[in-house]
């Protein structure tokens, strides 16, 4: 009986305060959005492979390393810097650019990341224009291929809109789920003559009825 009177308990939290958790949960959904939409910096990244050969043309995987090591040359953030009219440091410029290797390959990877996608794919091209004038000053009749061109990244690769949304979902069904088990936990209303006595064991000696609900009960 007692985890019936529980149970009921329970239930009857729910029913008075289920408006209220599905309001935590709609608020919570909707800031979910807006952190995704309006509160964090966005990344988008535009990205482009080329090979890089020596002068007999043939893939050579060190002066590909070498490569990717010499794009701290300050020709080459000049010319970037002019191109989009801003001025970055070296280090955010590191921290925009990541350049990786296909091992044995001489291929190169530019992975450019900013918060714009106009920016991240006029970045990209200026880059590439720049490479071989760079890579000629170290590497003797440099040659660079173009395995794949930089193209206008569609969407952000964070902060991922529906990601926001369903995090925000869950942590508002979350904090309902607690706040009424709290409510319940903290709510010390007798709600029935089995709940009095086994809560206070206090004898029960009549019980009233309750006229209304058995009149609404009977239909008349």
């Amino acid at each position: 009986m007692k985890k019936n009177n529980k149970l009921k308990k329970l239930l009857n939290t729910i029913r008075n305060n289920w408006r209220i958790a599905v309001v935590v949960v709609v608020l919570t959904t909707i800031s979910g959005y807006l952190l995704s939409a309006y509160g964090i910096e966005k990344h988008y990244i535009t990205t482009f492979d080329v090979m890089v050969t020596d002068e007999s043309g043939k893939p050579d995987p060190v002066s590909a390393t070498t490569a990717a090591l010499l794009f701290k040359s300050p020709n080459i953030y000049n010319e970037m810097n002019e191109g989009l009219q801003v001025r970055f440091s070296y280090r955010e410029y590191e921290e925009m650019i990541k350049i990786s290797q296909e091992g044995g390959t001489g291929i190169l990877r530019a992975e450019i990341d900013m918060s714009t996608a106009e920016n991240s794919c006029k970045l990209a091209e200026i880059y590439l224009r720049a490479m071989p004038e760079v890579l000629s000053g170290y590497i003797e009749n440099a040659g660079i291929t173009v395995v794949s061109s930089p193209k206008m990244p569609e969407a952000p690769v964070f902060p991922n809109d529906m990601l926001f949304v369903a995090i925000g979902f869950g942590a508002g069904l979350i904090i309902s789920v607690i706040g009424i088990l709290i409510i319940w936990k903290l709510d010390n209303t007798i709600t029935s003559a089995d709940n009095l006595t086994e809560e206070y064991n206090i004898p029960v000696l009549g019980e009233l009825m309750d006229f209304d609900r058995e009149i609404d009960y009977l239909g008349r």
